[in-house]
């Protein structure tokens, strides 16, 4: 709690140090659907992400042009259910006689799936960053404190007093594409991850992503897209570009223990560049955020499920990561009209959490018996896994212009870790220096749009 209000009061500090009168204010409304996402769980059941909804007010002070603070006012209603992996199916002999289960008065079914809900009232402070496109995109990032106003516990999972309140980081990327000059559709995406322990008796901590869309409405200044010419748009910033895309990817392991009993795996890849003219050259910084998952496959004998180990279950697992990779590239354009484009240089990741998902089936043979049995795999492997990534990528692309400055491209890309990914001592692995047990490769094809970045006019 220090932490969050030393950061609100630099923030607030921060902001009341400028010129009141160059401010812009932009008011929100929206309103979406978040998926629960329960931080720091176990291996002995997973807990299935749930749709609730989620309401939200937001008034954003617009410090410069580029850099603002927001706050507001978030309703959000979480469900978590919890679906736990039993050895041996019910039913479950009661000593006791009870009249009320006739016709089936010696045992009854216990209960297999958990479930326990939470609405909170959350205000968040973030700092943004707005690149003045045409949709503009607003990156945010900050703290956040909830009040829990109700929540339903279960009985079975969570025996101690659930917490009355949650405090914790928050990251949200929002796309706003301008009605007049003073009203914008927005719609937008957001991480929460929360820091306090929901309660004494269990290491679980709340989380969720949601997708929310709105209206939102300027006040203050010149008007959104005006210049001072009256010209009804802001001229455009011939040095810089964005460029959103979306595509797919393969990796694979690239470790050097058992490579070959890996497999690939295929996911999703999508985000957005920003691209910025070096002098008068064709060569371009590019950086932007790119979210991505990753990971290999196993099909044999392990008694592992996400790592191959001593022979047992005949496993045939997908064990994947959700990445925020952030790149640092330099981009050669060459050609006419620069339509084609060289790309390389180092990416970051930061892992937002890991997954083992599929089946193993486990036999058992004696003279006078035979046993098969299928086990479901959905587990939740965050914490074998290290929070970080990094490596180096490269890339090609082909850009086509079409109306104005607006390019479409098609491009693929591959990033190569250097690291190990796995956080061995957590796995229980003894760390060795030329042991690799698990590396990142991904090769990913997409395609994209490129708009233009008007210039700020101030």
């Amino acid at each position: 709690m220090k932490r969050i209000a030393l950061f609100c009061t630099v923030m607030v500090i921060a902001a009341i140090s400028h010129d009141l009168k160059s401010q812009n204010l932009t008011i929100g409304a929206g309103s979406g659907i978040n998926f629960s996402d329960i931080h720091r769980v176990g291996t002995t059941g997973y807990w299935k992400p749930k749709p609730g909804p989620s309401a939200g007010l937001f008034v954003r002070w617009n410090m410069t042009p580029l850099l603002g603070l927001q706050t507001g006012l978030d309703y959000s209603t979480v469900y978590y259910e919890y679906h736990p992996y039993l050895l041996e199916e019910g039913p479950i002999i009661y000593p006791f006689y009870e009249p009320q289960l006739l016709p089936y008065p010696d045992f009854i079914m216990l209960p297999q799936i958990e479930s326990t809900n939470h609405s909170f009232l959350t205000m968040p402070l973030e700092l943004t960053l707005t690149i003045p496109s045409r949709p503009s995109l607003t990156l945010g990032a900050g703290m956040f404190y909830s009040i829990i106003m109700d929540q339903d516990r279960g009985d079975l999972y969570f025996t101690d007093d659930l917490s009355g309140n949650d405090h914790g980081y928050l990251f949200t990327v929002s796309v706003d594409y301008p009605v007049n000059e003073r009203l914008s559709l927005f719609a937008g995406v957001r991480f929460v991850t929360g820091r306090k322990l929901m309660c004494e008796g269990r290491d679980y901590k709340h989380g969720y992503s949601d997708l929310m869309a709105g209206l939102s409405f300027g006040l203050g200044g010149d008007g959104a897209g005006v210049t001072e010419e009256g010209k009804g748009e802001n001229p455009v910033n011939e040095n810089i570009s964005l460029t959103w895309f979306a595509g797919a990817n393969l990796s694979w392991n690239s470790g050097n223990v058992n490579r070959d009993k890996y497999s690939v795996y295929a996911g999703p890849s999508a985000g957005f560049l920003a691209d910025f003219r070096l002098g008068g050259s064709r060569t371009r910084f590019s950086t932007g955020l790119i979210l991505e998952r990753a990971g290999y496959s196993m099909r044999d004998s392990s008694n592992s499920y996400y790592l191959y180990d001593q022979p047992s279950a005949e496993v045939n697992t997908r064990i994947s990561s959700d990445y925020v990779v952030i790149p640092a590239l330099l981009d050669f354009h060459f050609g006419r009209d620069e339509c084609l484009s060289i790309s390389t240089g180092p990416w970051f990741a930061a892992r937002l959490n890991s997954q083992c998902r599929g089946t193993a089936i486990n036999t058992v043979s004696t003279s006078t018996s035979y046993r098969l049995r299928e086990i479901t795999v959905n587990d939740d492997i965050t914490e074998v896994t290290r929070r970080n990534d990094f490596g180096w990528m490269t890339g090609a692309e082909v850009s086509l212009p079409e109306r104005g400055m607006t390019r479409i491209n098609l491009g693929v890309q591959f990033r190569q870790g250097i690291p190990e990914i796995l956080n061995l001592d957590n796995a229980g692995i003894d760390e060795s220096e030329k042991d690799v047990y698990v590396r990142n490769s991904v090769l990913t094809l997409r395609a994209g749009v490129t708009v233009p970045v008007y210039k700020t006019g101030r």
